[in-house]
C-alpha cells in the first residue's frame, strides 16, 4: 500500500486524499491481473496447508474461479504535516480517543446503507439479508472480483467497490491514540469499549502498546464458538497509534 501512495503523482503534489483513493484502486487494478490472481491463490494455498489440522479448514483449496471471490476490507492511516488522513473501504474501523470520548473516523460500509445499495442495484445486484447478492456483508472492499465484472462500469460503480471514503482531520493536543481494527475487535466490543479498554490499559501497564493489544485481542476471541454463537471467530486485526504531544 505504502509503495503505491509514494509513487502516486498526486502524493508529490501534496494532495493525499487523492493519491490514497488512487493507491486502493491500483491495488484492486492489480489483483484483477493474472500475475496478481495467481498471488491470490498461493496465499490461500499456502493458508490452507498450514492450517490443515484444522476442522474448518480441511478440503479447501483456491483456484482461479476462488481468486475472484477472495477480498478484504481495508483502513489505512497516513499522518503528514499534522494532518491525520484515515482511508477506509469496507467494514475495517479507525477510532479517535479523543478526550477520553470515542470519535469514529470511519464510517463501516455495509450493503444496506441507502448511498452502497443505490449503487449495488444499479451495478445490477441485489441486497438480500443485509448482503450482496445473500453472500457479502460488506460493501466495498480490495479484491472480490467476482463482484466487479462489468466491464461497462467504473471501478468505483461495481457492485462491490475499492474506492475508500477519505476523512482528514487536524491533529489538537486532546487526541490520545487512534485504534485501528478489523470489524472482528469491534464485533465483541463498540468504539467506546475500545477506547475506554486501551485508557484502562495504559494506565496500569505504563503504555505499553503491544501487550495491551495482545490482552484485547486475547479477550474477544471466542474461546468456544458454540457457547458465544459465533462471536468473537472473526479476522481480528488491530494498530494502536499513540500520540506523544
Amino acid at each position: 500500500m505504502y509503495q503505491d501512495l509514494l509513487s502516486d503523482p498526486s502524493y508529490a503534489e501534496g494532495k493525499y486524499e487523492k493519491a490514497l483513493k488512487a493507491a486502493f484502486l491500483n491495488i484492486d487494478k492489480r489483483l484483477s491481473e493474472v500475475s496478481g490472481r495467481e498471488e491470490i491463490i498461493k496465499i490461500a494455498n499456502e493458508f490452507v496447508q498450514e492450517n490443515a489440522g484444522s476442522p474448518t479448514k480441511q478440503g479447501l483449496s483456491t483456484t482461479t474461479e476462488g481468486a475472484d471471490l477472495k477480498g478484504c476490507a481495508a483502513n489505512a492511516l497516513l499522518i503528514k504535516n499534522g494532518t491525520v488522513y484515515v482511508a477506509n473501504a469496507g467494514d475495517a474501523r479507525a477510532v479517535l480517543s479523543k478526550g477520553k470520548v470515542a470519535v469514529e473516523l470511519s464510517t463501516d460500509h455495509k450493503p444496506d446503507m441507502e448511498g452502497e445499495k443505490r449503487r449495488i442495484t444499479k451495478a445490477g445486484g441485489v441486497v438480500e439479508d443485509g448482503r450482496v447478492e445473500g453472500n457479502l456483508n460488506l460493501s466495498r472492499a480490495l479484491g472480490d472480483l467476482h463482484y466487479k465484472s462489468n466491464k461497462s462500469l467504473k471501478p468505483e460503480e461495481q457492485m462491490i467497490s475499492a474506492e475508500p471514503e477519505i476523512k482528514a482531520l487536524k491533529i489538537e493536543k486532546t487526541f490520545d491514540f487512534i485504534v485501528v481494527g478489523c470489524d472482528g475487535i469491534y464485533e465483541s466490543k463498540t468504539s467506546q469499549e475500545i477506547v475506554d479498554f486501551f485508557r484502562k490499559e495504559f494506565e496500569t501497564n505504563k503504555g505499553n502498546i503491544k501487550q495491551s493489544v495482545e490482552k484485547l485481542l486475547d479477550t474477544t476471541c471466542s474461546h468456544d464458538y458454540v457457547k458465544s454463537e459465533g462471536l468473537g471467530c472473526d479476522n481480528m486485526t488491530c494498530i494502536v497509534i499513540k500520540f506523544n504531544h
